[in-house]
């Protein structure tokens, strides 16, 4: 008797795409690399919940085109910590619980984004570390998709860092002299 694994697109979408017999065959994982997933994915969904809580402060002050790009990368790490997770379901594990960073305030442009900057460096450190113990241990799925999550981290890095130089130009930039008395 043979089983055979359904195609998914996401574990988020159901429930029970294994069978019971499968999950047993999946044979064990290293803890260590399980650590990392589990680690990850309690990192990705704080800054996904610190990203949300960005966008809807930049609502309130009305920087609509920031709130946007702050739901953008919310959208990212979920799909972040949806893969993940997905990750863990093929070794045979499920996530047993997240502990998530409380959201902290930004009362400006500057302060988010710098919250932001720092949640990036805590993701591609650790994406730094897991894809060196899973190249180390010969998990080649793994250390694929720590080191494609490492990449597109810098990469949100590198936008968050462009953000924040831009809104700093248009801050310094000198303004346009009023004609007149108002």
């Amino acid at each position: 008797m043979t089983y055979q694994k359904q195609a998914r697109s996401s574990v988020m979408a159901g429930v029970g795409q294994y069978t019971r017999p499968e999950m047993r065959s999946m044979g064990t994982m290293n803890p260590q690399v399980l650590g990392f997933l589990g680690r990850a994915m309690s990192l990705e969904f704080s800054a996904a919940q610190q990203y949300l809580a960005h966008a809807a402060l930049c609502q309130k002050r009305t920087e609509n085109d920031f709130a946007e790009q702050f739901v953008q990368l919310a959208n990212e790490e979920f799909r972040h910590a949806s893969e993940l997770t997905e990750r863990m379901v093929d070794h045979g594990a499920l996530p047993s619980g997240t502990i998530l960073t409380p959201a902290k305030p930004a009362f400006n442009i500057i302060e988010a984004l710098s919250i932001c900057e720092l949640n990036e460096l805590q993701l591609i450190n650790l994406y730094e570390q897991a894809y060196a113990l899973s190249s180390n241990l010969s998990m080649v799925a793994d250390a694929e998709l720590f080191g494609r999550l490492y990449e597109e981290e810098v990469a949100q890095l590198n936008r968050i860092r462009h953000w924040s130089a831009d809104y700093m130009a248009r801050m310094h930039a000198p303004q346009p002299m009023a004609r007149g008395f108002v």
